[in-house]
């Protein structure tokens, strides 16, 4: 074997071992910048157009606020939290936040509802994740504003 086949088998070996590397860990579909982006461009035009912005939020993707997985869920703070707007599913819109949870008993609408701040923080949950139609793991950035919580996320594949 010539040098030039051994530099081609090895970068060839290279490749496929990174490749490979690669499939053995969960990769995101979704990114933590555009879920980021997603909740700042909400807030945007909450500012812009105040609760009018809501029923924008829940026409879904013809709102510009769906984008693949990553879509914008408002909600209300407090023992009577609900869900304000929900960009993949505004029947939810209207739903008591107590009333939802995760397959683990997990009510993740009411943890974001009292831990999320200003500055903004994640979330991690379970959620039936459209693409599989199986329960996937999901991160979440939410950020209070105006005693709203603006939150987009993302499933960790």
């Amino acid at each position: 074997m010539t040098t030039l086949n051994r530099r081609q088998a090895l970068g060839t070996s290279v490749a496929a071992a990174l490749a490979l590397a690669g499939f053995c860990k969960p990769a995101l579909a979704g990114t933590e910048e555009q879920a980021k982006a997603m909740v700042a461009k909400a807030i945007a035009l909450y500012d812009e157009k105040g609760e009018a912005a809501l029923a924008t939020f829940s026409a879904g993707k013809a709102s510009g606020f769906q984008d693949g997985e990553i879509y914008i869920v408002v909600q209300s703070r407090g023992p009577e939290g609900k869900v304000l707007a929900h960009a993949a599913n505004p029947k939810l819109d209207g739903v008591l936040l107590d009333t939802i949870a995760d397959p683990t008993g997990k009510k993740f609408g009411v943890i974001m509802s009292a831990e999320a701040t200003e500055a903004g923080g994640w979330f991690d949950y379970e959620w039936p994740d459209p693409s599989t139609g199986k329960l996937g793991q999901k991160k979440s950035w939410a950020v209070l504003h105006k005693d709203l919580v603006f939150i987009a996320g993302f499933y960790i594949r």
